[in-house]
């Protein structure tokens, strides 16, 4: 079967960066849970706090339509390559004023030199078990991670060798978090 292209979208968010995302941490009852059980519990039972932070790496993710893989590359502030990072979650929806995605709790981490692993694993099986997730969507993230790691095979796609080294220009400058993205803000209604 002939290898078919798709553009992917390409986020940039620089170092220092604000962002928002669905947590359990401060949610009440959920203190002494292990990070784990928070993130399950947060997927089970759709409680959760929107927390705000400072992202402390630079990173560009491509977002592939209709895949179930996203593939993170990330440096540190003095430029070093610290490798990809593949979340695995719901297909990416395009809104007006941005993109929506769900985390799946299964992961792949690849280190600069292609040294690969899942992470994560174990959480999936949790989540099945549980009722979170359902079993069937394990075969179509192990595809598109299949896909993801030809990719790394073939040096194609986020794994070519130029994004690297590719640098942002000078003149960008640090997005601000629009209000209806931060704590409290209207995005995080339910669509």
């Amino acid at each position: 079967m002939p290898h078919i292209a798709v553009e992917p979208y390409l986020t940039y968010l620089p170092d220092g960066t604000r962002a928002t995302y669905a947590s359990s941490v401060g949610v009440p009852g959920r203190e002494a849970l292990p990070r784990a059980e928070r993130k399950l519990a947060a997927l089970q039972t759709c409680i959760y706090r929107v927390v705000e932070q400072s992202i402390g790496l630079t990173m560009l993710h491509f977002f592939t339509p209709g895949s179930h893989a996203r593939v993170n590359l990330g440096w540190t502030s003095d430029n070093t390559f610290t490798g990809w990072y593949v979340n695995l979650e719901r297909p990416v929806t395009v809104h007006d004023d941005g993109l929506e995605t769900m985390d799946l709790v299964l992961d792949l981490h690849i280190e600069p030199d292609g040294r690969w692993q899942w992470k994560d694993r174990e959480h999936f099986d949790e989540a099945v078990r549980r009722g979170v997730l359902d079993a069937e969507l394990l075969p179509v993230l192990e595809a598109d991670a299949g896909r993801v790691l030809a990719e790394l095979d073939r040096a194609e796609g986020p794994f070519a060798p130029a994004w690297r080294t590719w640098r942002p220009d000078p003149q960008w400058t640090v997005p601000q978090l629009p209000e209806v993205y931060r704590v409290g803000g209207s995005a995080w209604q339910l669509r």
